[in-house]
């Protein structure tokens, strides 16, 4: 893989164990068999590479994330799904030093009605620190010589998000922040995050309102959030609101980019939809596409993954996703 780097990814990787075909959900003390077990590569940074590599060459794509090397094995699951989607792994830490440790898991149940419950169980994977990054900065600098972008969720510690964005803005690396991967009770101060401020955010409606206080619910409110996130430095913002498509934005310019319209089946799961919105709008800008016809691509891609099952990337030869147009 001699591809130059292009892209760099930093966030989680999981273990996601998904039980499939229960006939409901166990009440306290009672047994309930489900028919399929899976053990699955997860995590909001994992996902993005694997999309992100379906659009780019071998090698133009780096991860830098943490796992632990338990004495189970299950660190490998989501290792080796990086390597066979041709993504670089050098900048992934693997900790050996306690082996009892578990990775991070993510455990789905889900019943024969679409019923899911989800259950986490958070591990050393979240505590990627400043230190651990030390190693990544010959890498950070090849990916701005080379126009890249750097993709960061906040899966990771806020202190480390401020590094990152800190040493990205001394390189001229370009950063896009998907502002997802925290939990939405939790009460953070989010202001710290704009003193080197992303090159481009991409929050849905709820997280856009969590980071300015605006509560998103149409294109207006949107353009109100959008003017704080402008005004803090940030160049393009793209608020994701589900069945309305998007709201993007620039200092100068906004748009509304409606979904598409398709068949939505029974089956429709918004999970990994943000994931696939972000890393084709990153892609299409790298290809010399604009902003605004980036994101168009970028929320028909996300609206194919919200109407497939599973969380295989949606591919640029999509068959659907140059037929299907605007409301």
């Amino acid at each position: 893989m001699n591809n130059p780097p292009l892209a760099i990814i930093i966030g989680m990787l999981n273990l996601d164990i998904v039980i499939t075909g229960l006939p409901k959900f166990a009440p306290p003390g009672e047994q309930v068999n489900g028919q399929l077990v899976r053990f699955l590569p997860g995590g909001k940074g994992r996902n993005m590479a694997s999309m992100l590599a379906a659009w780019l060459a071998p090698g133009e794509v780096s991860m830098i994330s943490k796992l632990v090397k338990d004495h189970y094995g299950l660190y490998r699951i989501p290792l080796q799904s990086l390597i066979e989607a041709g993504i670089q792994t050098d900048q992934i830490r693997i900790e050996a030093d306690r082996p009892e440790d578990l990775p991070t898991l993510a455990i789905f149940l889900n019943t024969i009605d679409g019923l899911r419950a989800n259950y986490y169980l958070p591990g050393r994977n979240e505590t990627l620190s400043p230190e651990d990054l030390e190693g990544a900065q010959s890498l950070f600098k090849q990916v701005a010589e080379n126009q890249g972008f750097l993709l960061m969720t906040l899966e990771l510690p806020l202190a480390t998000a401020c590094h990152v964005l800190e040493q990205a803005a001394a390189l001229g690396l370009r950063v896009m922040l998907d502002p997802g991967g925290r939990p939405p009770e939790e009460d953070l101060d989010f202001t710290p995050l704009f003193v080197h401020p992303p090159f481009l955010i991409k929050p849905n409606e709820g997280e856009a309102s969590r980071l300015t206080g605006v509560k998103v619910h149409d294109f207006i409110s949107a353009e109100r959030a959008a003017r704080i996130l402008v005004d803090q430095g940030v160049s393009y913002v793209l608020i994701t609101h589900g069945s309305h498509g998007a709201y993007a934005f620039t200092q100068e310019h906004s748009w509304h980019i409606p979904s598409p319209d398709v068949p939505v089946p029974p089956h429709a799961e918004p999970t990994g939809c943000g994931d696939q919105v972000l890393v084709v709008l990153c892609a299409e800008i790298l290809h010399g596409k604009s902003f605004e016809d980036a994101c168009h691509r970028a929320v028909r891609a996300g609206t194919l993954q919200y109407c497939q099952l599973g969380l295989d990337p949606i591919r640029p030869d999509h068959p659907l996703l140059e037929q299907i147009t605007p409301e």
